[in-house]
């Protein structure tokens, strides 16, 4: 029995052994299916004279996973060439470590130095994975040994490639998805800092943090800052992690509405943001210990905001179900990545970059959330405005309701008004007529008719709705028609335009139209033929008046100003904008302009 155990034992050795030399063939382009054997060094002061005379004796796959270890490890594996090629390059698939240096023997013993602090034009191969040069004769092999030392765990992807076959895929590489990775993030980084401008919401911002550190962290782990020299930051940049996970707490706060649906706890959900900002700063001072606080504490927060979500999503906050599925994706592959580096699970494709593509998906997911949130606030706001239109609305018809109400008493009380005193104009009018008729005299026949043209408009406007217009044409017609009944062998013809101007200027103008014609009728009732013309007129924005005659006319100069021309004087002054004139030629022409709407721009502007 225990001789049967021995053979399986040699033979199981035999075994990994076997499969730790690489061979090389022309069926392949590329091989990463092997086993190797490796040794720690956790003092990290052996060279390469005294690993050759230590042994071996711990073995592993490719695509290793070695877990956490102080010190240095050494990988030792075999290439046997059986191909035509002779140039290969040996990737690590990984730019983290700061030493990675390989040794192979020829002649004396080689050593080519690499690392992430190396300069990309410093490296043999131009690449930020970790690569070596290797030429090996056909039938030949080699020994090489692989110096790994770094802050990290120690995992990777050991991989040869034919010279061309690895510049080729360097171009389709994991580079790509990292590149792809990252100009969705930054994408969705402008659009929401776009939405953050326009709309000033708290939740916006917190989210652009939160993206943007993301970013920035993946870029530095991606080992990309090579390109641009900056790789010497690596372990400072780590701070983005912690100020990642700060971002994110408030975020979630924000979306999630612990305001409202955990209200005793929402101060102490928001203040747990705050260590994570502090220990990104103290991360620029020391690597360790504040880099285990963070990852440990930045799982923990990650489970307490999945369970906070879960407990939102029940009492009421359905659309938290969106968070909770993105979270849970992406703290999974987490997990699974943290599990995988630190060597409880196999090294692969899955559990190396799950968790750069959970993140973006994470990503994107919150920005879709953001995106439906601005939607259903865009609806909500809709909502209100339109519920407090409703309300402005019968407001408003209320009100106008009462104005219609008031105004109807209004125009009721201007017509009453005007009704009486187009009444009291009769009286008094009556009166004088009968004072005229008992001295058997026309004496006061100009003073009646002056009390008629301003009767003439009240008794106009007590018949009208509109109060702040008067027609002119059927105003100055009556005046006129009263004025003629008195002169019946008068020649009177008129031309009045359908104009319509304010009260005031109508009364004034009623005036002035009385006393010119009844003037002009006075001081010729021997004229033969006589007759008067008169045009009211609209020219472009002035009202144009003209009172022509073809009597004997007067010297204005030498005749003494009676009350008439005074009275036409005084009203002529109190029409806007007025402009009057007598001229003197086969009778008398009366002139007067004015404008009404230069008064009325005015007052609006």
């Amino acid at each position: 029995m225990l001789r049967t155990l021995l053979i399986l034992v040699f033979f199981f050795s035999s075994f990994l052994f076997a499969n730790s030399t690489i061979t090389i063939d022309n069926t392949k382009k590329f091989y990463d299916s092997f086993n190797f054997s490796y040794l720690k060094d956790e003092s990290s002061i052996l060279h390469i004279e005294d690993i050759l005379k230590k042994e071996f004796s711990k073995n592993s796959k490719n695509k290793f996973t070695l877990g956490y270890t102080k010190g240095s490890v050494w990988i030792k594996f075999s290439i046997e060439n059986r191909s035509l090629n002779n140039d290969f390059i040996l990737s690590l698939n990984e730019s983290f470590y700061e030493t990675a240096n390989l040794y192979y023997f020829e002649d004396k013993w080689i050593k080519k130095s690499n690392g992430v602090f190396n300069p990309i034009e410093n490296r043999e191969i131009r690449s930020n994975f970790l690569s070596y040069d290797i030429n090996l004769l056909e039938n030949e092999k080699k020994v090489f040994y692989l110096e790994l030392k770094g802050k990290y765990a120690y995992y990777g992807n050991l991989t040869l490639y034919e010279k061309d076959y690895f510049y080729f895929t360097n171009v389709m590489n994991i580079n790509n998805l990292y590149i792809f990775i990252f100009g969705i993030i930054l994408l969705i980084i402008v659009f929401n800092f776009f939405l953050y401008l326009k709309l000033r919401e708290k939740i916006y911002i917190y989210y652009v943090g939160y993206s943007f550190f993301n970013l920035i962290y993946m870029i530095n782990a991606s080992g990309i800052l090579v390109y641009v020299n900056l790789q010497k930051y690596m372990y400072d940049l780590l701070l983005c992690a912690s100020f990642m996970i700060g971002f994110l707490v408030l975020f979630s706060c924000e979306y999630l509405d612990t305001k409202t649906y955990l209200k005793k706890y929402h101060k102490a959900l928001t203040f747990v943001s705050i260590p994570f900002f502090i220990l990104g700063l103290l991360v620029l001072t020391s690597y360790q210990p504040w880099n285990k606080f963070i990852n440990n504490l930045a799982g923990l927060v990650c489970i307490l905001l999945i369970v906070v979500s879960i407990i939102i999503y029940f009492k009421g906050n359905h659309k938290s179900k969106y968070y909770i599925f993105a979270m849970i994706l992406y703290f999974s592959f987490v997990v699974l990545f943290t599990f995988t580096v630190a060597g409880a699970f196999e090294y692969t494709n899955i559990t190396r970059y799950g968790f750069l593509v959970a993140s973006a998906i994470e990503v994107t997911i919150f920005s879709l959330m953001l995106a439906n949130r601005y939607n259903d606030r865009k609806e909500q706001i809709q909502l209100y405005l339109e519920k407090e239109v409703e309300v402005r609305t019968n407001s408003l018809s209320i009100s106008n309701t009462k104005l219609s109400s008031l105004i109807k008493e209004r125009e009721l009380l201007l017509k009453e008004v005007y009704h009486r005193v187009k009444n009291n104009f009769h009286m008094i009018i009556g009166m004088l007529w009968f004072e005229n008729k008992k001295n058997n005299n026309n004496e006061l026949d100009e003073l009646i008719n002056r009390i008629k043209s301003m009767s003439l408009v009240h008794e106009y406007l007590y018949r009208i709705d509109d109060f702040t217009n008067v027609n002119v044409y059927e105003y100055l017609n009556k005046i006129v028609t009263n004025i003629r009944m008195g002169y019946k062998d008068v020649i009177f013809d008129s031309s009045i335009d359908n104009i319509k101007i304010e009260f005031d200027n109508a009364m004034s103008l009623g005036i002035i139209i009385n006393e010119a014609i009844t003037n002009s009728m006075k001081h010729n009732k021997d004229t033969k033929d006589f007759k008067i013309e008169m045009i009211l007129k609209k020219e472009e924005d002035n009202i144009c008046l003209i009172l022509e005659d073809n009597g004997k006319g007067f010297d204005i100069n030498n005749s003494n100003e009676g009350l008439g021309l005074k009275l036409i004087k005084q009203f002529s002054k109190k029409l806007p904008n007025s402009d009057f004139k007598y001229s003197f030629e086969n009778g008398v022409k009366f002139e007067l302009l004015f404008n009404e709407n230069e008064i009325k721009k005015d007052i609006k502007e």
